[in-house]
């Protein structure tokens, strides 16, 4: 019997300590958020388990959008209606010409109707809009090497490496991108602590800028840059300079370490039509009402392609944190999540369409998600 109680509290009290001695106390957090709930990464409904985060409350002037006169009768098509379940949205949103055309909510997720959800990597344009601000405030250039902001990178292969590579996923830093796996580097920072401690012992591996190869880890290198030049937080700082300015009506919210720094890479925590909002900003080349909120020369370049690398790789559908590509023709740009959290911008059209959601298709045309596509379709049926 003695035995039995000894084991019955060494057994758990030793698998606690190996989390310790092995960097891995973050799975206790992985369990409760996301491995015990049934999933194998992070999910769009996670606010409630992110006590620790950075609250960005309505501004002193908020800019509630134009809604058209027939917002609420809006039927969505049978086609996109049986995908909409299929794949668990949780909201659409439509903005043509500034004006609300579409803001639905579905009726078949408990809550759907005040869930702040999950951007996941939506964040990561939202990060590389906060180094825009920096840059227009004269605080640092793209063009910069790394290592004037972080000393540590100024020898050996890291010398090389510049802000603007790290704004195009071309750190060439190896900082892996499994979501699934509990024991990687993104479940570490999802649900750990010192995430930008994380950052200090990887190296630039081989030519910086040579290749290209998307990782959250480049978003949380971003946030240590930043901090070099700023004197608030990631999250303060962009609620200040970017969320404040365009208007948001709803509070929304970053999920934060034990030591203040954002997630950045995701979580950040919304409603669709305020997500709607940064889509509009691209469009309106930065600009909001009259204020230059990022400057337009700032937004032309994040919207640029990457273009042609020394891997012989043409990188024609990324930019600085930001997805881009034609549909029938048509240019668009977008903030991708990874469960198909979507905020795409269609210039031409002067039209932004926003999906969350839990679930997506997993087929890709010419490297972005087929979703992406079949939501431009659907939101140009809706304005006509």
């Amino acid at each position: 019997m003695k035995k039995s109680r000894f084991w019955f509290l060494a057994l758990p009290l030793g698998i606690y300590a190996l989390s310790i001695i092995t960097d891995n106390t973050h799975i206790w957090s992985g369990l409760q958020e996301c491995y015990l709930r049934g999933y194998k990464n992070a999910q769009v409904d996670d606010l409630r388990f992110k006590t620790v985060r950075r609250e960005f409350h309505r501004p002193r002037l908020p800019g509630p959008w134009p809604k058209a006169s027939n917002i609420h009768d809006v039927v969505i098509p049978p086609s996109i209606l049986d995908s909409t379940h299929r794949f668990q949205t949780v909201a659409l949103a439509i903005v043509h010409r500034d004006t609300l055309k579409v803001d639905w909510v579905s009726d078949r997720i408990q809550g759907a109707d005040t869930m702040r959800t999950n951007s996941f990597s939506m964040a990561k344009t939202f990060t590389a809009l906060a180094i825009g601000a920096a840059e227009q405030e004269g605080l640092l250039s793209v063009k910069d090497p790394v290592s004037k902001y972080l000393p540590r990178y100024s020898e050996g292969s890291n010398a090389d490496l510049t802000v603007e590579h790290v704004l195009q996923m071309r750190s060439n830093i190896p900082f892996g991108e499994n979501y699934k796996n509990p024991f990687g580097f993104m479940a570490k920072c999802t649900y750990g602590d010192n995430i930008l401690d994380r950052l200090k012992n990887i190296p630039v591996k081989g030519q910086a800028g040579a290749t290209w190869k998307y990782q959250g880890g480049n978003t949380l290198l971003l946030q240590e840059i930043l901090l070099s030049v700023i004197d608030v937080s990631l999250g303060e700082w962009f609620s200040q300079k970017i969320w404040g300015p365009i208007g948001a009506t709803e509070e929304a919210c970053w999920a934060i370490d034990n030591q203040g720094h954002e997630r950045n890479y995701a979580c950040f925590y919304s409603t669709a039509s305020e997500y709607a909002r940064m889509g509009q900003l691209l469009l309106d080349s930065g600009k909001v009402g009259g204020q230059q909120v990022i400057s337009k020369d700032f937004i032309g370049r994040l919207m640029a392609p990457v273009g042609p690398l020394a891997d012989g790789s043409d990188i024609q559908h990324y930019g600085y944190q930001v997805w881009m590509g034609k549909h029938n023709g048509l240019a668009f740009m977008s903030y991708q999540g990874l469960h198909g959290q979507y905020i795409i911008s269609v210039p031409e059209l002067d039209l932004v369409a926003v999906r969350t959601g839990f679930l997506r298709p997993k087929e890709k045309f010419e490297h972005i998600d087929i979703d992406v596509h079949l939501t431009i379709d659907w939101a140009i049926q809706q304005v006509g």
